[in-house]
């Protein structure tokens, strides 16, 4: 089959890969060499794409390196074994078995930064660790000890807890309720941590092999390839980046997805993405998350959708370009922002907006209104939006009742209410139920100009 399409017209093969499965091509270009400059030529259509350090995402299928420890036995610590049957760790080990925090790790020309200056290393390799390990394992083996002792006494946990207690039983009270096996699990998972610091005090080797596994996943089906532990993750990550993206024109992406974590893609140089839409899992991105995209994507391409949250830093969040251009803006906000928000609706000229507030706040219908004045104190064509996600109906006839008292000319139906305007538009405001709960609303509340 891949031979006679080798042997088809240049032009032929080039539409067949323009509509074919990037996560195909991909396969087909590693396995035939020959059509590979032709099938990087060739634009790269994407439904859906997520990036995170060490896990690309294309459409359904989904590419994870991880370090995989290989135990010559089958005697593998829990930890271990759990770690490696989710496809090894997501950071590189030292030759002693150490953890190398991946937030040490250089940032490579190409890279996306998530990373920032304040960010804490967290080092588990220091004698201080050391200390707290052994602390924690004594108490675990104090614990079970003491309740083998009320075993084979033949007294209970009650009665060891109501008498007089030493010092050490007192370091203890609080985990002789646990049962024996959890107790014992806790003790091994110590033990094993404490086994970096016993391999460099002697300068010994740990009784595993590393590999870089690859895990390849689409629904239920894993593949699992694993390589020599011979470069860093990140470097692996790098060059597998590369081989999937990298040399090509710019990528076309209906929906990139931001994983919402601090860390670095690792991508080729000169990536660049035309992406529809930007979000996170859950709906909404940090803004300082969202912003490092900006150096990948195609400049010459608005954005349709862009979702992000204003919480930690509400002056970023809307003065780059790609948020001021995108097509609707949807933003996460917290209520005390309103002064912030309102500002940024009177400069802003996106054609729709959507806001919403974090879960635990219910604001009246004081605050929407001040969003509407906000968003219509800039003429706006017809056809521009804003939405604003309600709690409750009761919140949504008070909004009404405010656009009917501060507007002389308006007209009423259920739920609706029309303001006549005198340059031949009208603004509508109107809520509605939503079909389910939406990021804790219930209610739509729409505000649109309409030819009058």
């Amino acid at each position: 089959m891949v031979y006679y399409s080798i042997l088809m017209g240049h032009e032929s093969l080039k539409t067949i890969l323009l509509h074919t499965d990037p996560n195909l091509r991909f396969k087909i270009a590693q396995r035939v060499p020959k059509i590979r400059l032709t099938e990087k030529a060739v634009p790269l259509r994407i439904e859906y794409l997520s990036l995170d350090e060490f896990r690309t995402t294309v459409n359904s299928q989904s590419y994870t390196l991880g370090v995989y420890r290989h135990f010559p036995t089958e005697d593998i610590p829990i930890r271990m074994k759990n770690s490696n049957d989710r496809g090894g760790v997501s950071w590189d080990l030292d030759r002693y078995g150490f953890e190398i925090p991946n937030s040490t790790t250089p940032v490579l020309n190409g890279d996306v930064s998530f990373r920032t200056e304040n960010a804490i290393i967290i080092r588990r390799d220091t004698e201080r660790v050391e200390q707290h390990l052994q602390v924690s394992l004594r108490v675990y083996e104090n614990a079970l000890a003491k309740l083998n002792q009320l075993e084979s006494e033949g007294k209970t946990v009650e009665e060891f807890l109501a008498g007089p207690m030493t010092v050490d039983d007192r370091r203890i009270r609080l985990y002789v309720h646990s049962p024996k096996e959890y107790l014992q699990l806790r003790i091994n998972e110590f033990r094993n941590d404490l086994l970096p610091f016993h391999y460099r005090r002697n300068n010994l080797s740990p009784p595993f092999i590393c590999y870089i596994q690859l895990t390849i996943t689409q629904g239920d089906v894993r593949t699992i390839q694993r390589y020599l532990y011979n470069q860093k993750l990140y470097e692996a990550a790098k060059k597998f980046n590369e081989i999937l993206f990298g040399n090509r024109p710019v990528i076309i992406v209906n929906q990139l997805n931001n994983m919402g974590s601090w860390d670095v893609w690792r991508i080729p140089v000169g990536l660049k993405i035309s992406a529809v839409s930007i979000s996170a899992n859950s709906g909404y991105g940090d803004a300082r998350e969202i912003i490092p995209i900006s150096s990948i994507l195609d400049s010459s391409k608005s954005l349709r959708n862009l979702s992000f949250s204003d919480i930690s830093d509400p002056v970023l969040s809307f003065q780059h370009s790609f948020v001021r251009e995108a097509e609707k803006l949807s933003v996460l906000s917290l209520k005390q922002r309103i002064n912030m928000l309102v500002n940024a609706l009177e400069k802003m000229e996106n054609q729709k907006f959507h806001i919403d507030l974090m879960n635990h706040q219910n604001p009246s219908a004081t605050y929407y209104f001040q969003l509407l004045q906000g968003w219509m104190s800039t003429e706006r064509s017809v056809d521009s939006m804003l939405t604003l996600g309600l709690r409750t109906d009761y919140v949504g006839e008070e909004i009404l009742e405010l656009v009917r008292a501060r507007n002389e000319r308006t007209e009423s139906t259920d739920r609706c209410v029309t303001v006549l305007r005198s340059d031949a538009t009208s603004l509508q405001v109107s809520y509605a139920p939503l079909p389910e709960e939406i990021n804790f609303s219930t209610f739509l509340l729409t505000a649109r100009i309409i030819k009058a």
